[in-house]
C-alpha cells in the first residue's frame, strides 16, 4: 500500500514479493473469539449503568499481591466477595456517595472505592460472588484502620475503570479466617472476626433510633441470631442492613451461618454485630460448615448451652470469679491471656490533670482533628460541624487489700460521675467553674462491684497489664450481705 493509505490492526498487507522477508510481513492477527478468551460475557448495558465488555486482552492477569503504586499498568482477575452498600458522605467540597468492593484471588485480597457517578454507575451492575477481570484505577496506601483487607494497598476506581464478566474463570471462592466462640470472648472490643455457627434461635425483626449524628432520628431495622460452635457456648449476633433479611424466626431450620467481618461488643458483654462489609453465608459448601453440621446433628441438637453474658444489672451477677486488688497482681490477670473478673472496691480517685477526654465524631465516635471551626474524622473521610467529647478516663479504685488503676470510657466514666458529659465537664474545666472540682469530689469514697477486663499490652517496647471497666453496679447491702455470708459459711464449713 501507499503510505498515504490507512492501514488498521486487523488488516492484512499487499503481498508485493513472495519471495520477501517475512520478518517485514506479519501474520494476520487471530479474530477474536469470546468462548477462548476466559468465557467474558459481553452485552452493554445503558441508562448509565457500568458496561461489562468483551476483551482480546491475552495478557496474563496481576496478582492481588503484586499490586502497589508502582505498577499502573495492571490487569485483575479476581472474585468479588464483598460489595458494601452506598454511601453518602460530606466534606468542604460538598455531598458525595461512595461504596466498596473487596476482590479475591489465589494471592490475596484487597480493597477498591467507587465514589460520586462511578459508584452511581457499577454499584447495581456488580454482583457478589462473580469473578471479574478488572482494569483502571489509582492505587495507594491502604487506610488500615477501617481496611479489614490484607493488601497493603487499595485501589480508587475511576471512569476509565472497565469490568469483565468471566463466566468460567477460576477464581478461588470466600476465604474465611474463622474464631471459634471460645476465642471470639477473649477478643479486644472492636475487634473484626470471622465466625461460623449453628443459628439455635432467630429473633424477629426490631428497630432502634439514632441518637446522634446526620442521621439521628431515624429508625433503623436489626435482627439478633443465637449462634453456637462445639465448645457448647452460644453467642448473640446482630444482623444489620440487609444481612437482617437472611434468615426469619419462622424458619425452623438449624441452619449453618458463616459470617466474614463482624464487629467484636462488649456492650452488655460479648456480642457480635455486622458490619457494612460484611459477608453472611447461609449452608456454605465449605470443610468447617460440614464438620459443624455432623456435629451438631450428631450430639449438638440436644446439648445445654452456656451463653455468653448478654447483660449485668446486679451486684451479685459480678460475684463469680470475685478478687481483690493484690490479686491482680499475684496471680498476674492478664499476663497470658485476656481475663475478665470481679472486683469490689471503692473509686478514690480520678485523673484529670492530663488527656481525660476526646473529641469524636458522634456517628462512629472516632477521634476527629479540629480544622478551623469544623473537624476532620480521619475514619469517614468527612468534614463535620461539631463533635462530642467523650471519656478515656483513669480511675484509682481500692479495697482493704491495696489500690489499681482501671480505664473507664465514655458510658461507665459518665456512669461514675453521676451522669455529667464529657462535654460539660470540658465547659466547666475551660470556664474555671467550681462545679469541674465538685463533680469529681462528690463522685469518689463510693462502692462499686466492677466488672473487669485484664489483657496485657506493649508500650514503648514494655509489656504492662491494662485493667478495663467493663461494668459497674453500687454495691446491693442486702444482696452483699447475703454474699458475705455464703462465704463465711463456705470458709467455716458452717
Amino acid at each position: 500500500p501507499s503510505r498515504s493509505e490507512p492501514r488498521t490492526a486487523n488488516s492484512t498487507p499487499q503481498k508485493r514479493d513472495s519471495g520477501a522477508d517475512a520478518r517485514t510481513h506479519p501474520t494476520p492477527p487471530t479474530p477474536y473469539d469470546p468462548a477462548s478468551a476466559g468465557g467474558a460475557r459481553g452485552g452493554r448495558f445503558s441508562g448509565g449503568r457500568g458496561v461489562l465488555e468483551r476483551s482480546d486482552d491475552e495478557v496474563p492477569p496481576t496478582p492481588i499481591a503484586a499490586i502497589s503504586p508502582f505498577n499502573n499498568k495492571w490487569t485483575i482477575q479476581a472474585r468479588l466477595v464483598v460489595k458494601s452498600d452506598t454511601k453518602t458522605y460530606r466534606n468542604a467540597r460538598g455531598e458525595g456517595r461512595l461504596f466498596h468492593v473487596d476482590l479475591l484471588d489465589s494471592t490475596g485480597d484487597i480493597r477498591g472505592t467507587f465514589f460520586n457517578d462511578t459508584a452511581d454507575k457499577w454499584h447495581d451492575t456488580l454482583e457478589v460472588n462473580k469473578v471479574y477481570r478488572i482494569k483502571g484505577g489509582v492505587v495507594k496506601h491502604a487506610h488500615k484502620m477501617y481496611n479489614t483487607t490484607k493488601s497493603d494497598f487499595e485501589i480508587t476506581f475511576s471512569r476509565e475503570t472497565t469490568f469483565v464478566l468471566c463466566e468460567n474463570a477460576a477464581a478461588p471462592q470466600v476465604s474465611y479466617t474463622f474464631s471459634s466462640i471460645e476465642e471470639i470472648e477473649k477478643k479486644e472490643p472492636q475487634s473484626i472476626v470471622d465466625v461460623i455457627g449453628v443459628m439455635v434461635e432467630v429473633f424477629p425483626l426490631s428497630s432502634v433510633t439514632i441518637k446522634v449524628g446526620s442521621n439521628a432520628g431515624n429508625t433503623v431495622e436489626k435482627r439478633d441470631v443465637m449462634i453456637v460452635d462445639q465448645a457448647k457456648k452460644g453467642m448473640r449476633l446482630t444482623l444489620w442492613d440487609r444481612h437482617k433479611d437472611l434468615v426469619s424466626e419462622n424458619d425452623n431450620e438449624k441452619h449453618i451461618l458463616a459470617v466474614k467481618g463482624v464487629r467484636v461488643s462488649d456492650f452488655g458483654g460479648c456480642t457480635l454485630s455486622t458490619t457494612r462489609s460484611a459477608m453472611a453465608e447461609l449452608n456454605p459448601d465449605i470443610p468447617e460448615a460440614h464438620a459443624l453440621r455432623g456435629w451438631f446433628d450428631a450430639e449438638g441438637a440436644g446439648a445445654t448451652y452456656l451463653p455468653i453474658a448478654l447483660s449485668v444489672s446486679k451486684s451479685n451477677d459480678l460475684a463469680t470469679d470475685r478478687v481483690t486488688c493484690i490479686d491482680i497482681k499475684e496471680k498476674q490477670l492478664g499476663a497470658e491471656q485476656v481475663d475478665y473478673f470481679s472486683l469490689k472496691a471503692w473509686v478514690n480517685h480520678f485523673k484529670h490533670d492530663g488527656t481525660w477526654n476526646y473529641p469524636a465524631n458522634p456517628e462512629n465516635r472516632k477521634k476527629v482533628i479540629r480544622q478551623g471551626d469544623q473537624w476532620f474524622c480521619e475514619q469517614s473521610q468527612r468534614v463535620i460541624t461539631n463533635a462530642e467529647r467523650r471519656y478515656i478516663m483513669q480511675v484509682s479504685v481500692s479495697d482493704i487489700t491495696g489500690s489499681q488503676w482501671v480505664t473507664a470510657f465514655d458510658d461507665l466514666a459518665k456512669q461514675l460521675l453521676g451522669g455529667v458529659s464529657a462535654d460539660e465537664m470540658q465547659e466547666w474545666q475551660d470556664s474555671d467553674n467550681p462545679e469541674f472540682a465538685k463533680t469529681f469530689a462528690r463522685s469518689i469514697w463510693k462502692p462499686y462491684v466492677f466488672k473487669v477486663r485484664a489483657k496485657t499490652e506493649t508500650w514503648n517496647d514494655e509489656k504492662r497489664v491494662k485493667c478495663t471497666l467493663v461494668a459497674a453496679n453500687l454495691v446491693d447491702w442486702t444482696s452483699g450481705a447475703a454474699e458475705l455470708r455464703k462465704q463465711i459459711q463456705k470458709e467455716f464449713q458452717l
